[in-house]
């Protein structure tokens, strides 16, 4: 029987040990929080995204494409709370139409199917809610939301059902090979044939355990508001997104509940813990959201929390990276760089990680 350990109890780690486990394998988790999903999976914002902005072929592009079906066919068969809400990318003057047009032509390049996509004028979107502003719009109608709690959740249950063994309060502190691998932890030594690292932000000093010093992980914080708006909006409403720009501008996303949000923003962290309030950014929040949704007003605006998104991209780059997932050294695959849209993609990308294994 082969011996497979999963670092890390996040939406991707438990994705990969329910599509994994097996009557032939010895599946374990460790996971050094109480719980699953207790990492970056948390302050996740639970958009399920249509692939519109990843360079066509990539990693992140395709298994986006594959991970959003098979999101929402999971969600459908095992109850999950879910919504397929549809978006609006909004160009707010004319001359971010160009930029419309960049977004378009990249999604169909992806694979994103063309029925899929909408251009929408101003008054079309009007049609669709007379306070979002903007003189042009690309609507997405495969966009929707997902209660991320609840789908982890069931990840989590079927990979228990096929005896797949979680150990929570467990973290790693060495990793050592001698004729197959030993994960040194704070509850003892588990030895291994496979690891599999889906440590979010600390995949890459994961990585150095075993000896692999390639990768760097850059923390880069986003926090959300909480709005109370005086009125209904059925979709979730983003900017149009600059070149280079390190995230997708502030925009409108709801929860299952239906309570609203505005972000995440996206800017460099000192630090992979530094989840403190950041309520200073209101107005900046405020002054951004006001350019896609009228009627707004600065009180109604609350600080919620933040979260850290593990990129590759360091904080001087221009462009964003790839997701990694690499077997280095062999038999050990490093998942590096797991970010948006990685809740999207978790269930493709257990199924690649599954056909390198």
């Amino acid at each position: 029987m082969t011996t497979i350990v999963i670092i890390g109890a996040g939406v991707v780690g438990c994705a990969i040990a329910q599509e994994i486990a097996n009557e032939n394998t010895d599946i374990h988790i460790i996971e050094k929080n109480s719980s699953f999903g207790e990492g970056v999976t948390s302050r996740n914002s639970g958009v399920i995204h249509a692939g519109l902005y990843y360079p066509p072929y990539s990693l992140k592009s395709t298994l986006c494409q594959e991970g959003r079906e098979l999101l929402y066919q999971w969600c459908t068969q095992k109850s999950i709370p879910h919504k397929k809400t549809g978006k609006l990318v909004v160009a707010a003057k004319s001359e971010d139409e160009i930029w419309l047009e960049n977004l378009y032509q990249n999604a169909l390049k992806s694979g994103v199917k063309e029925n899929y996509l909408k251009f929408l004028s101003k008054l079309e979107i009007q049609s669709i809610s007379p306070y979002i502003k903007g003189v042009k719009a690309l609507y997405s109608s495969e966009s929707g939301i997902v209660d991320v709690p609840a789908f982890c959740r069931s990840l989590y249950v079927e990979a228990m059902k096929k005896s797949a063994q979680f150990h929570f309060d467990c973290e790693v502190q060495g990793i050592t090979y001698k004729e197959g691998y030993t994960i040194h932890t704070t509850r003892g030594d588990i030895p291994c044939d496979i690891v599999i690292n889906s440590a979010g932000l600390y995949a890459d000093e994961i990585a150095k355990m075993a000896g692999i010093h390639k990768y760097t992980i850059y923390p880069w914080r986003g926090d959300y508001f909480k709005v109370k708006l005086p009125y209904k909006i059925d979709q979730l409403v983003y900017p149009v997104r600059q070149p280079t720009a390190s995230g997708l501008g502030v925009h409108l996303t709801m929860n299952m509940e239906g309570n609203y949000f505005l972000g995440p923003d996206c800017e460099p962290s000192d630090s992979k813990e530094n989840f403190g309030s950041k309520p200073e950014k209101l107005m900046k929040f405020y002054e951004s959201a006001s350019q896609l949704l009228d009627g707004l007003k600065s009180d109604m605006l609350s600080y919620e929390t933040c979260g850290i998104r593990p990129k590759l991209r360091a904080f001087d780059e221009k462009e964003e990276k790839d997701f990694v997932i690499s077997e280095d050294p062999p038999q050990f695959f490093n998942l590096v760089g797991i970010e948006s849209p990685g809740l999207t993609a978790s269930l493709a990308i257990a199924r690649y990680v599954k056909d390198k294994i």
